[in-house]
């Protein structure tokens, strides 16, 4: 069973990683080199720091920082390249603004790490529109409209495949109708197609909640209609907890269904409803128990550099680190963009310390997904 650590120490470790990140963040872009240097190699992880993707991005972006801390030392690809970041709020502007700046940087190698999930499709759509080929290596993107693009190297499974393993592991309970909470506008407008497209294929009758920025996630609890047996809410960890906390004030006790975004240590640190029953779905191994040669080493280094407690995300955020050096090992030659590029086409299948990385459909390096069920009672089980 997942289970948080010292959450207040927790989440104020986060705060400091978040500090020691901060001066790398625009300033970073002052005078970019034309023709860095090979010991001025550089990377960038763009981060939406919002305040509903905050938490997301600090998890996603330490399990990153902790692979290069790891293979970054001497003798690793890693060695010599840095990783610098840049971040947004979350708004148009913002993400139009981050885009620009990237088309005007001549030697960045690639992106990396890229979180949250509309961040990540907010910037493939900007670099299309832009024209500009650049290596996206492991961002968090459950969305699928990017999934064919050679530059993109799309680690974990995507929103469909989620939804399908978690609707499947609830067949028993007969659902036939979901409920679909949006918590705004925009949302409904990036997912509502392929969630749309994924409830046909299921045969699931949809109906629909959407919020706007006014909106708490308790003020949708309370709009919910009576009909549907099950909730399926795309929020982060935190909304989540507020908006069962508000169903179990109502006396609601339906299913609610939330996906990888829902990191189950931060959905419990916030404390969710009580009676209230959340099946998440997690797209890496167990980072508690799992043996796998890779998750020993990301437990091991976490607690020793950052004294955090483990979790799917940060976890998540070290594979994508280490396909990345495995990627940049690999590549032939003077690193270059051009090279990383030719290298991701490949598509190679890469074992991460036996976490394997193969796009065997050519879009997705990974198609694992596992349910977990928070019970009513509040255990997690799975």
């Amino acid at each position: 069973m997942l289970s948080p650590r010292n959450p207040s120490r927790r989440r104020c470790l986060r705060r400091t990683a978040l500090a020691a990140l901060a001066p790398l963040s625009p300033a970073v872009w002052a005078q970019p080199p034309a023709e860095p240097a090979r010991a001025e190699r550089r990377m960038l992880q763009l981060l939406d720091l919002s305040p509903e993707q905050q938490e997301l991005s600090r998890d996603y972006s330490t399990g990153v920082r902790l692979a290069w801390a790891v293979e970054g030392q001497r003798g690793h690809p890693l060695a010599g390249i840095s990783l610098e970041t840049l971040t947004t709020d979350g708004s148009a502007a913002s993400v139009a603004a981050a885009l620009d700046r990237l088309a005007q940087d001549k030697g960045l190698l690639a992106l990396v790490g890229t979180v949250g999930d509309a961040l990540a499709v907010q910037v493939q759509d900007g670099l299309a529109r832009r024209g500009l080929r650049l290596p996206h290596l492991g961002p968090w993107m459950a969305d699928g409209r990017h999934d064919a693009n050679e530059a993109l190297a799309l680690l974990f499974a995507s929103r469909r495949m989620q939804l399908q393993k978690a609707l499947g592991s609830a067949y028993g309970m007969g659902v036939d109708r979901l409920v679909v909470v949006y918590r705004r506008a925009e949302d409904q407008r990036l997912y509502d197609p392929e969630v749309a497209a994924m409830a046909r294929t299921l045969g699931l009758t949809l109906q629909r909640l959407t919020g706007t920025s006014a909106n708490r996630p308790a003020d949708l609890a309370a709009r919910l209609p009576t009909a549907g047996a099950m909730i399926l809410l795309l929020a982060t960890s935190a909304e989540v907890a507020e908006f069962t906390q508000a169903m179990a004030r109502r006396g609601d006790h339906r299913f609610v269904l939330a996906l990888g975004d829902v990191d189950a240590p931060s959905l419990l640190q916030f404390h969710p409803g009580q009676g209230v029953p959340v099946i998440l779905t997690q797209v890496v191994p167990n980072p508690l128990r799992s043996r796998l040669a890779v998750v020993d080493r990301y437990r091991d280094r976490l607690g020793a550099l950052y004294d955090e407690a483990p979790s799917p995300i940060s976890l998540a955020g070290y594979l994508a680190g280490q396909y990345t050096a495995a990627l940049v090992r690999d590549t032939a030659g003077p690193l270059t963009r051009e090279r990383l590029l030719d290298q991701l086409a490949r598509r190679r299948a890469v074992n991460l310390g036996g976490w394997t990385v193969d796009f065997r459909d050519g879009r997705r390096g990974s198609q694992f997904v596992t349910p977990t069920l928070l019970s009513a009672t509040g255990q997690l089980i799975g």
